[in-house]
């Protein structure tokens, strides 16, 4: 999708060039002129190499979605050759740290301690409490809060640190994927599973949320970043993504996409956002 491939810039090149001699020298001229453009355009791009997890509407399999239409108007295709792999969450970041891949999604500035992040959140993680319909009193009035979190155990995801990441200090249990946190949770090894919304949205997981009948509360929301490794490459990336996605903030272009895609948060509606022009 972001890719610039030589393949199919050469072959258009090469049959221009058979075909000058019929043509006037002005337009030869202005031809070759492209031809070469093309070629220096697709030299110039800087390859970047970006990992992140699979989530549906935003990282999808065929390079659609909410994050990755960001990344392609931030990092526009004359600047930066993208090559894209998808991996879980705790290995992106990991690659991100080890400096064998320059850019990773929606991390937390939890997750993101060893790494470069973006100066603007790109979205907010809305964490949701699972837990069985027993877990309250039976004379509660409200849903499970964030205040009464800590005298639960827990559970959230390999590699997301729900529970720094909202301000717990506790020790929590993680596990693979959703399906196994919602076992647990019915199973009474755990009592709150802590997830992301949209990783609760898929079919999978609405079909399990419903065959095990638990219940669901809105904790709050958490900025998550772009993150970038701790190098000079990482670096120079950083700044160029920051001076960019500033520019098209200001311009209006990021409020346009952000609008194709209701379940992303743009940077001035995150709530705790740490820039001031948030």
């Amino acid at each position: 999708m972001f890719q610039v491939q030589l393949r199919s810039v050469l072959p258009i090149g090469l049959l221009s060039w058979s075909v000058l001699p019929r043509i006037s020298a002005g337009l030869r001229s202005v031809l070759i002129v492209c031809w070469f453009g093309l070629l220096a355009t697709a030299a110039a791009a800087e390859p970047v190499r970006l990992v992140t997890k699979q989530w549906p509407g935003y990282t999808n399999a065929d390079h659609s979605g909410g994050y990755f239409e960001l990344v392609q108007l931030v990092l526009p295709l004359t600047h930066y050759q993208l090559a894209i792999q998808f991996s879980n969450f705790s290995r992106a970041v990991i690659l991100v740290q080890k400096q064998q891949a320059e850019l990773v999604l929606a991390v937390t500035r939890v997750d993101g301690k060893q790494l470069l992040l973006s100066e603007y959140p790109i979205d907010a993680d809305t964490i949701v409490a699972v837990y069985r319909d027993n877990l309250l009193p039976a004379n509660a009035t409200q849903p499970l809060t964030l205040a009464q979190l800590a005298k639960y155990r827990l559970a959230w995801d390999l590699a997301y640190n729900y529970g720094q990441a909202i301000g717990l200090d506790v020790q929590g249990y993680e596990v693979a994927d959703v399906a196994q946190g919602l076992d647990l949770v019915k199973n009474g090894r755990v009592d709150v599973y802590l997830a992301e919304q949209s990783d609760l949205e898929i079919v999978e997981s609405l079909t399990k949320l419903q065959q095990l009948k638990l219940q669901q509360s809105e904790i709050l929301q958490l900025p998550v970043y772009v993150g970038f490794p701790r190098s000079a490459k990482g670096l120079q990336l950083k700044r160029f993504w920051d001076q960019q996605f500033k520019l098209l903030l200001k311009q209006g272009e990021l409020h346009n996409l952000y609008a194709k895609y209701p379940g992303m948060v743009l940077a001035t509606k995150v709530p705790d956002c740490a820039v001031s022009a948030c």
